[in-house]
């Protein structure tokens, strides 16, 4: 079981040391994150969140770095990295990988409108855009490729897990476009200000992977309020996103797949989370929710999916 590391103000001080921030006030724990231990504080500079990586290796974090100092190049609206006095993007405390950022204000919404739905469908596409390293993984990290991973478990969800691989493997085109992806884009990994979309945030899974993929996990995960998809806000998704970069004919095709796809990754990763890594009593059926939205896209009408998005 992973130990998730508990900062008091001398080690706080000891890691403020390697930056040119200035001393450290109104601390205070960071909600959210599933693999890093994050506070917010503040300086006479400002206001920014240092996270300890309990999980994320060195090389993980490297890369993670790496790429949010790529995206702000491309000024890609994301978390700034804050690098050290003697020009490092992260550092070693306590034998883990820690890095800070500056802190970005805002709201991060519960459930989207279709306007919201439509900035962030624009800035996914935007994203899309920039050129992919030459170092992000070119496979998802808790995609079908990984799947297997609950293979020799015993009970309902590997069974259904199992059954869902063979049908997903038709989502799987080669001839789909690839690029760098979040991967993750949720609700909570967003931040309005003002009812504009301000930033994206936590590119913990990024990769050079298929773009489909990603809005369909998008509208997984921002366009399903009480674990039903909105025609609605899908419609509006996909309207921001073609605004920028319109999809291809074969991507159309296999969105509805890939939404499918993206609630199996998620619930796939909520049952090794809980069950098998970090086995919690509280949270061993979190992976229903998105097993559950699975089904339900599944047995949407592909054809009355597709004119309902996309025939405007």
């Amino acid at each position: 079981m992973a130990h998730y590391t508990l900062l008091d103000q001398n080690s706080l001080e000891t890691i403020l040391d390697n930056y040119p921030l200035g001393p450290p006030r109104d601390i205070a724990p960071l909600a959210g994150g599933q693999a890093n231990s994050s506070i917010i504080f503040s300086t006479d500079n400002g206001s920014y969140v240092i996270s300890v990586c309990d999980e994320k290796s060195f090389t993980e974090l490297d890369l993670l770095t790496r790429t949010l100092e790529h995206l702000e190049r491309h000024n890609i609206a994301t978390t700034r990295l804050i690098r050290t006095t003697d020009d490092r993007r992260f550092i070693e405390h306590d034998s883990k990988p820690v890095y800070i950022k500056a802190f970005i204000g805002g709201t991060v919404p519960d459930s989207l409108t279709p306007e919201m739905a439509h900035q962030i469908g624009a800035a996914l596409a935007r994203l899309h855009e920039v050129p992919p390293q030459h170092y992000l993984p070119s496979s998802f990290s808790y995609g079908i490729e990984s799947f297997s991973q609950i293979n020799a478990e015993k009970g309902a969800f590997p069974q259904w897990l199992s059954q869902k691989t063979h049908y997903l493997r038709k989502c799987i085109n080669p001839d789909l476009p690839r690029g760098l992806i979040h991967g993750d884009l949720f609700c909570d990994n967003t931040v309005f200000q003002g009812g504009k979309l301000a930033a994206l945030l936590d590119f913990e899974e990024v990769c050079n992977y298929f773009l489909i993929f990603d809005l369909g996990m998008c509208a997984a995960g921002c366009c399903c309020p009480s674990g039903i998809l909105s025609v609605e806000l899908v419609t509006a998704l996909s309207r921001g996103y073609q605004s920028v970069r319109p999809l291809s004919g074969l991507e159309k095709e296999l969105f509805k797949c890939h939404i499918e796809y993206g609630a199996i990754a998620t619930a796939f990763w909520r049952y090794r989370q809980y069950n098998i890594r970090l086995p919690q009593i509280g949270k061993s059926l979190a992976h229903e929710e998105m097993s559950a939205l699975a089904d339900r896209v599944a047995a949407l009408s592909h054809k009355d999916f597709m004119e309902a998005v996309f025939s405007h």
